[in-house]
């Protein structure tokens, strides 16, 4: 994953083009922020989904994609593929690729705190058998991407003005995986093509199959 990073990006690892916010910990800062507030507008657009009064397409192509992008991409992939993300490189004796960017987090985390170094450490501490309780590392595919984009997909046949907002967001939590050490561009890339993938099969299965009473 690391190679592949540096392939598609010119020589280059994904956070040395975005060392400008890297080195601002007022701007990781910011990013750890949004990044945790994924969890707020995942529990949202399922209750808002679950809850719409008219049982359309749009409502079971959410809810059906969202249940296949944890199945196939959170698990199936994430088992088959498990990767260390660039937080765990060094961790693991894979030399110091990522040395440079944990290093400035850690240096933010000295000005503002920054929540994802200490749940990387409890994440690790659960890898290596140090704390009780099931804690592994899988870096691809990045769910917190595939879930920001499903999201989007889902809010642009809603409003416009909401879909540009969590398209927007998409955007912060793609940018967030990498400059917060989470995942390697890759992963989020991937992820992406998931998502969007999953939704058009969905959208086309409901389009062929849909089940009497389901408006369009």
């Amino acid at each position: 994953m690391a190679q592949a990073d540096r392939v598609l990006h010119f020589g280059r690892a994904p956070h040395e083009w975005l060392w400008f916010i890297v080195q601002s910990p007022l701007a990781v800062r910011s990013f750890n922020l949004a990044y945790n507030s994924w969890f707020v507008v995942l529990i949202a657009s399922v209750f808002i989904a679950c809850i719409t009064r008219r049982d359309t397409k749009l409502r079971h192509q959410f809810l059906m994609s969202f249940m296949l992008v944890w199945i196939l991409a959170g698990f199936f992939l994430a088992m088959g593929l498990s990767s260390a993300g660039p937080c765990f490189y060094e961790r693991l004796g894979l030399g110091s690729d990522y040395h440079s960017l944990m290093q400035a987090l850690a240096a933010a985390d000295r000005i503002y705190p920054i929540w994802a170094l200490s749940t990387q450490d409890l994440v690790w501490s659960g890898y290596i058998g140090a704390t009780p309780g099931s804690l592994g590392i899988s870096a691809f595919p990045s769910m917190h991407v595939a879930m920001a984009v499903l999201f989007a997909l889902y809010a642009t046949r809603r409003s416009r003005l909401a879909g540009l907002l969590m398209w927007a967001f998409a955007a912060i939590i793609m940018v967030g995986s990498v400059v917060l050490g989470w995942h390697y561009a890759v992963d989020g890339y991937a992820s992406v093509l998931i998502s969007i993938a999953i939704w058009k099969a969905c959208g086309y299965f409901l389009g062929k199959f849909a089940p009497e009473g389901v408006a369009a």
